[in-house]
């Protein structure tokens, strides 16, 4: 067995371990809890688990998804982070292979992971977690750049934080209220500092997609049933320029349209949400790391 196979095989079993870890994170960070004591335990009735009830995907399925004690059904979110994980990091080792880069990589997708996790659970993000990943984007540029790549990160993570901010701010327009979650500023601001201030706006334009794809479908279909064609119509138009856009028809024309559309889009999104009394952030630190993960792995230049 070859040195790479050697080290894939540790690396995805890093990856399951420390996604087990990164389930006590998430959820004590939630509960306001030490991350450290006590020690694990069952969250329905409290029991402390033994060292066999820990061991990543393979515990879940020898106790069928049950408590050993309470026999309450354990939440598939505890296989679903050790398993991403442990993908997560093989696939950073295969894009960066053995080097330094691949130990950032693994790191920013740690927390990738568990910012997402938390916003999908309780829409809630630990802004410290955010700051670790921008010192983090900024010592990775600086190990590549030296104090140039130390200062694109910092413009990075000013233009990332600005144009978040910006778009958050913009729901006082419509909706008298921000239209995004402080934590997404940080977010924003922290992908800046990894990626630069060249390359934030495309990653940001990544993530918006991705929220369109995975989280507006299900706005568009409320819309739809209020009567709001205007908002559906625009919503078609907006992904059809941006097939073009990626497609035949790439030029400063399109791209303009794009531009216009989205504003148009966004605009009639606003005024849906303003009608909306029920309205409520909707987690946005997924997309971001979806539009961060699609960049990495797609973006021939990087």
């Amino acid at each position: 067995m070859d040195l790479f196979h050697y080290l894939l095989i540790w690396i995805s079993l890093a990856g399951l371990c420390l996604g087990s870890f990164y389930n006590v994170v998430i959820l004590r960070s939630l509960s306001n809890e030490s991350i450290i004591f006590p020690a694990s335990k069952c969250p329905k009735c409290g029991h402390r688990l033994y060292f066999w009830h820990n061991i990543p995907v393979l515990s879940y399925i020898i106790l069928r998804g049950k408590c050993y004690f309470c026999k309450e059904k354990i939440s598939i979110q505890y296989p679903i982070v050790e398993i991403t994980t442990m993908v997560l990091f093989v696939l950073a080792f295969y894009k960066f292979g053995i080097s330094t880069d691949t130990i950032f990589m693994i790191f920013f997708f740690s927390c990738f992971l568990i910012m997402t996790v938390t916003d999908l659970k309780a829409k809630l993000v630990d802004c410290n977690i955010a700051i670790a990943l921008a010192i983090g984007g900024i010592i990775w540029n600086f190990s590549h750049q030296g104090f140039s790549g130390a200062a694109g990160s910092l413009l990075g993570l000013i233009a990332g934080a600005l144009i978040m901010e910006i778009i958050a701010r913009s729901g006082y327009l419509f909706i008298k209220t921000r239209a995004m979650g402080e934590a997404d500023t940080y977010v924003a601001g922290a992908l800046g500092a990894i990626f630069g201030w060249q390359n934030i706006g495309l990653v940001l334009l990544y993530g918006i997609i991705a929220s369109m794809i995975f989280i507006v479908p299900i706005f568009l279909y409320n819309q739809y049933k209020n009567n709001n064609k205007t908002t559906c119509i625009l919503s078609v138009l907006f992904v059809l320029s941006i097939l073009s856009f990626k497609g035949p028809v790439q030029n400063y024309y399109m791209l303009a349209i794009l531009i216009i559309l989205g504003l148009a889009l966004s605009v009639s999104i606003l005024r849906g949400i303003k009608k909306d009394e029920n309205r409520n952030y909707l987690p946005f630190v997924p997309a971001l790391t979806a539009g961060a993960l699609f960049f990495i792995f797609f973006n021939i230049n990087f």
